[in-house]
């Protein structure tokens, strides 16, 4: 007997895998409305801002036909990014289950629900043990390559062990664990697809790249100088200038706008090599596959949803500012020179 209230708050789990293996779902051959639903998932629901409501409502949800479809959606997400293979959807969904898993955890500790506690931990990290409180050995911790997204506490090591001291700091540290999981997105072989799984993801790609909101003449943008950058990007830049490292997806971002607003493989490699990490080799790699791709700026509510936004710029798309900008100066511009 499955408990889908636990399904339901945690797809990605021991638990929901087997609900799935129980039920034989042969997940390339599921119903198309859970396609639709999963497409909707990735394209609207994950972007969102505040997710805390129907989280809140999940609580109480103990319904087999709602856990089919969270365990269902899951997979399927993961399914759908291999294909894409486009980082800042992979970086929007891994923020969201870590969200949710924070905001669920959070909610047990409150409420002393210690065995959903102990599921969820053995489910994601298997090595976490207890004895007055959580830790787990620290040789145990560098095995999961955590790298910038989670930083050791030393003051809670104590004799090759990390305590975690507080609930926070162990929720913490699990949500990082499962975010660093969805990252990790297998290669998969498209022949073996069915062709409703590649018209889908084009779908999805074709929202996250082209969607109406965001779907800006970029030909209108002659290669800026970088105080012309929107706040979001020139935060990017001079962080790079002053040589502080920054994430992979802000790394990401940054190098696919100025790929767009007409900066080369050479001059993103210049800007790049100011990065304390600076790799030459990895980073040319990486520039190269942004520019034959050919990412799109992301829209706003993207950046958003992975940390990026510094302020609201009363636009839907950061180029948007730009071409705002640039009709307001050549106004002022038109204007001086009829006044000469």
């Amino acid at each position: 007997m499955f408990n889908y209230n636990y399904l339901i708050k945690y797809p990605f789990s021991k638990k929901a895998k087997e609900y799935l293996d129980s039920q034989n779902v042969d997940l390339l051959s599921v119903d198309e409305k859970l396609l639709e639903t999963t497409k909707y998932f990735l394209t609207v629901t994950i972007l969102e801002q505040n997710h805390e409501k129907e989280w809140y409502k999940d609580l109480k949800r103990n319904y087999e036909l709602e856990a089919k479809v969270h365990v269902n959606m899951y997979p399927l997400s993961k399914i759908f990014l291999s294909i894409i293979d486009y980082s800042p959807i992979n970086q929007s969904l891994a923020n969201y289950y870590q969200s949710q898993l924070r905001y669920f955890l959070q909610k047990a500790f409150e409420e002393n629900r210690f065995d959903e506690i102990e599921n969820i931990l053995e489910d994601l990290v298997p090595t976490i043990k207890k004895d007055e409180k959580y830790y787990i050995d620290l040789i145990d911790l560098l095995s999961l390559e955590l790298g910038d997204d989670y930083k050791l506490q030393y003051s809670n090591l104590n004799n090759g062990k990390i305590y975690f001291t507080t609930a926070k700091e162990l929720i913490d540290f699990v949500s990082v664990v499962l975010k660093k999981r969805i990252l990790r997105t297998q290669e998969i072989n498209k022949k073996e697809i069915p062709k409703i799984f590649l018209e889908y993801a084009d779908l999805i790609k074709q929202k996250y790249f082209s969607d109406a909101k965001a779907n800006i003449s970029f030909q209108a943008i002659n290669k800026p100088k970088d105080n012309e950058f929107p706040p979001c990007f020139l935060k990017l830049y001079n962080d790079i200038l002053e040589k502080r490292k920054l994430s992979h997806i802000a790394n990401f971002h940054l190098a696919v706008f100025l790929s767009n607003v007409g900066y080369n493989y050479d001059e993103i490699l210049y800007i790049y090599k100011n990065l304390p990490n600076f790799d030459e080799k990895i980073a040319g790699y990486q520039i190269k596959k942004i520019i034959e791709k050919k990412y799109s700026v992301a829209n706003c509510d993207n950046l958003k949803s992975n940390g990026l936004c510094v302020m609201d710029c009363k636009v839907k798309h950061p180029l948007q500012l730009m071409i705002k900008n640039k009709i307001k100066e050549d106004y002022k511009k038109n204007v001086k020179k009829n006044e000469r």
